[in-house]
């Protein structure tokens, strides 16, 4: 049974005495070329290779593959015997200087019969292994016998994985790319390394693919490939016959097809050909369709036909399918496209639905082109209005606002003013005067189309318009007015679709997170997560982007983080568009986690792409609380001059963000100010958001804002964070609880069993940080063996968070050094050297590498110097501190 291709496995045969070597099989642009490269470089410089690449052309020359590489000394000959003593000369010649010999055997289907005897003669009778690669379904490659003889070990090269993608790419661009462009880019190339290529190339060409914040990000790409793709693509097509190209035309222009309808228009031995060369693959599903395997080639193939050819097959395809009101989204916009592209007339309805649901499918490209068509006065306004939202999706918010505006003065009817009142709505989220834009707006639509009212009798339109204004009031946060108004809207008869009952439970979620209701917040999650996750998909891209993000914010409010982990893998949503449009918000669900727990370092890693994806592209305004969290985030790792200059590009911007996000990236940018020096400024707009909190009733946050208080010294939060404590609902509520409660006791014995708790429920930062107060209570209490043994507990935690600058760390005093750990201390401070120090007391020079190392945790120094300058203040000061042990 043929194995996944992996370089480990493949080197393991290649380096077996019981194995003459690997078959290795990928279609074309599978990164066979890559896989090679990666496996030479894992046999080392103790390999040497001999590569013989075949041809159609040199297939047709007697020994034609070998001769092509066999030393330039030997006449090119038709002699086997000359050709084989030839080519076992440089094998022999090779292995003088090298532990083994790889004979590598590339396009195995285009090999000569003369040359693959010569090959298979030379692996039998010597030590030289093979690598042989060839393409799937190629039955007349000879030196597969060898393979089905049991001498070389199958490896089938699968398409490359996410992961996979990102490194390469990174190789590729030198440099960090972010997560959403790896896993756009491995979905629409489906794996394969020609068009990965091409697509980066056609990106870079086109300008969609750019350096942000040292991070590579796509912006709306328009599935271009790079002029060398674009020319193997089109010899590739040159090569099959007229029907497989004919197959392959069809689908790039419609789509996915039913099976039986592309057997229809094309023989089923025709189509068994595409299907075993892997150029089409069928999804399964209550209806089988097929589509092409490498959608991302798609646009180039629609390029390459003529427009005559294109109307032909439309008029094949339309004997069997047909744009009706019971059309999937992707057949309307697919037909729909097409039909404008051959200059067919489409109808204005029909036009709108397009762009409609173009924009719910995040296709503003598709979407632009749709909207821009001439339309009667019925469908005009809304046309207008979906225009204006696609000119968001490409970044001009100007121009958006501007359209949305005219669309809501031209409508004529209460559903194209409730598609414009939208479109209003997510324009201006992100602006200074939202509250008053909104207003406005909404005020003109009630005049001219009456009051909206949640009753039985509401209309679609109506309830699109107190959905608008339920996120309208969570945005604000007008807490109880939006809760009492989604309870109801949940309830209506309206709105028991998969779609609306996802986006109004995903802004539940975001209301019972701020109010600290955080258990109802994550069962709540839950059912919007098996909503996104549905077996037949999700229709709303559009909607699921924010529903997954308040999802797993709900998460790590809660410190969920197994659900947290489980959210976040890019295998659990696979839409290329989520994936694309949401990797600012997945980097920065990351780094909130990951700060919480306390892993700054990973957490800066996440908020390196998440401000570099929304500087590009932030319709949801979350930019300021990656600013604000990367701030707080540099300051805790020690740097000072990084944190203060993103709490200046964070005061630059000009931009709102959601009531609830700014509360926290406020808090955030505080406590980064405490620390960055600025201890009476940020305190004050700590102790400000703490009142703020505290008079709206937002539990959640006020916790939020009451830890950081804390972390910086503020004692004075403490009786207020033991009532928030008490208060929340929440699967952590014991480790917040005890954690409140240990901080206000400042029991020693108390802080300690709250580390432990802390530690249990994932939240280590806390953890090590109470447990660094339980060892200052127990030095003062004199209680030295349990001193000895918290110090112990706070080394090891500390080895785990190498290089973090907690304030709790250096507002205590520093941890006593044990009576030997201050000798050897001293004597460094002599500048004695560690050799030295081990020979004057008699023990091993580990034990002083060890004492040192402890040392340098306890006093959280890195270096020599470092130690004996801060003796040397100790001293002077009179502050040293030695314990008793």
């Amino acid at each position: 049974m043929a194995r996944r291709a992996n370089v480990g496995d493949i080197v393991d045969q290649l380096t077996s005495s019981t194995s003459k070597g690997v078959l290795i099989v990928g279609s074309r642009g599978a990164g066979k070329t890559w896989m090679l490269s990666q496996i030479i470089a894992a046999l080392g410089s103790e390999a040497a290779t001999i590569r013989l690449s075949a041809s159609k052309a040199l297939a047709a020359i007697p020994f034609g593959a070998v001769n092509a590489r066999v030393g330039s000394k030997l006449i090119r000959s038709s002699d086997y015997y000359e050709v084989l003593n030839g080519l076992l000369e440089q094998i022999a010649s090779a292995a003088q200087s090298a532990q083994r010999v790889i004979l590598m055997v590339d396009n195995a289907q285009d090999l000569d019969n003369q040359s693959a005897a010569i090959i298979l003669q030379v692996v039998m009778s010597s030590d030289a292994k093979l690598i042989l690669v060839d393409q799937p379904g190629s039955q007349g490659s000879h030196l597969r016998e060898l393979w089905r003889d049991g001498h070389l070990t199958r490896f089938e090269l699968a398409p490359l994985q996410s992961i996979d993608v990102q490194v390469f790419l990174e190789g590729l661009l030198d440099g960090k790319v972010a997560e959403g462009t790896a896993n756009y880019l491995a979905s629409r190339s489906a794996g394969n390394l020609l068009v990965l290529h091409g697509l980066v190339a056609g990106a870079q060409e086109e300008g969609s693919l750019r350096k942000v914040n040292n991070v590579w990000i796509l912006d709306h790409p328009g599935d271009r490939l790079g002029v060398e793709t674009w020319e193997f693509l089109q010899m590739d097509l040159d090569r099959l016959s007229e029907e497989s190209r004919r197959i392959l035309e069809i689908l790039a222009l419609t789509g996915p097809l039913p099976l039986n309808v592309l057997l229809e228009l094309a023989s089923a031995e025709d189509v068994d050909e595409m299907q075993q060369r892997e150029l089409v693959e069928i999804i399964p599903g209550s209806l089988l369709t097929m589509r092409l395997t490498r959608q991302a080639t798609a646009p180039a193939i629609r390029g390459m036909i003529p427009v005559a050819r294109s109307r032909r097959y439309f008029a094949e395809v339309s004997r069997f399918i047909s744009v009706t009101d019971e059309s999937t989204p992707e057949v309307l916009i697919n037909f729909t496209r097409w039909s404008l592209d051959c200059g067919l007339p489409v109808e204005d309805r029909r036009l709108l639905d397009a762009a409609i649901w173009a924009n719910q499918l995040m296709r503003p490209t598709e979407a632009l082109q749709f909207s821009g068509g001439r339309v009667g006065t019925e469908h005009s306004a809304a046309l207008l209005a979906e225009r204006a939202i696609a000119f968001l999706n490409q970044k001009s918010p100007a121009e958006a606002r501007i359209l949305a505006r005219q669309a809501l003065e031209m409508a004529t009817s209460p559903e194209a003013a409730a598609r414009a009142l939208r479109a209003v709505n997510l324009s201006h989220s992100s602006t200074l005067d939202y509250q008053a834009q909104f207003d406005d707006a909404y005020t003109l639509y009630e005049q001219r189309f009456g009051a909206v009212r949640l009753n039985e009798d509401a209309t679609r339109a109506e309830i699109d318009v107190l959905i608008i204004r339920a996120i309208k009031d969570v945005s604000l946060g007008n807490v109880s007015p939006a809760a009492e108004l989604i309870d109801g809207l949940l309830q209506h008869s309206l709105t028991t679709n998969i779609s609306d009952q996802v986006l109004l439970k995903s802004l539940q979620c975001e209301i019972y997170c701020a109010v600290g209701r955080m258990s109802t917040a994550v069962s709540v999650a839950m059912e919007v997560i098996g909503g996104l996750e549905r077996a037949e998909g999700f229709p709303r891209p559009d909607i699921a982007i924010l529903a997954y993000t308040r999802a797993v914010a709900s998460f790590v409010y809660d410190g969920a983080w197994d659900h947290v982990r489980v959210a976040l893998d890019p295998a659990t949503f696979t839409n290329p568009d989520m994936m694309l449009y949401s990797g600012g918000l997945r980097d920065l669900a990351t780094a909130v986690m990951q700060c919480r727990r306390g892993y700054i370092e990973e957490a800066l890693m996440s908020l390196e792409t998440a401000a570099g994806a929304l500087k590009d592209y932030d319709p949801w305004s979350v930019l300021s609380t990656a600013l604000a969290l990367m701030a707080y985030c540099r300051v805790m790792r020690g740097d000072l001059l990084g944190s203060q200059e993103c709490l200046v590009e964070l005061a630059s911007l000009e931009r709102r963000s959601g009531k609830f996000y700014a509360l926290e990236s406020s808090a955030y940018a505080a406590a980064a100010q405490v620390m960055t020096g600025q201890k009476d400024l940020g305190l004050s707009r700590l102790r400000g958001l703490r009142t703020e909190c505290q008079r709206l009733g937002l539990l959640g946050i006020e916790l939020t804002v009451l830890s950081l208080m804390v972390r910086v010294g503020d004692s004075g939060a403490i009786p207020r964070l033991t009532d928030v404590a008490n208060l929340l609902e929440s699967g952590s509520k014991e480790f917040f609880v005890n954690w409140s409660q240990a901080m206000r006791s400042q029991d020693p014995a108390t802080l300690d069993r709250a580390s432990a708790t802390a530690m249990d429920f994932g939240f280590e930062l806390l953890a090590v940080e109470l447990a660094t107060h339980a060892l200052n209570k127990f030095h003062d209490s004199g209680k030295v063996h349990k001193s000895r043994k918290t110090a112990s507990k706070v080394v090891a935690m500390r080895e785990q968070m190498p290089g973090l600058v907690s304030p709790v760390f250096h507002t205590m005093d520093q941890p006593k050094m044990t009576r030997r750990e201050h000798q050897i201390a001293l004597l460094v401070a002599q500048g004695e050297s560690n050799n030295a120090i081990a020979a004057r007391l008699n023990v091993s020079l580990r034990t002083i590498e060890g004492h040192l190392y402890r040392t340098f945790i306890k006093l959280d120094i890195q270096s020599r110097e470092q130690l004996t300058a801060l003796l040397n203040q100790d001293n002077e000061d009179g502050k040293l501190r030695v314990s008793q042990s």
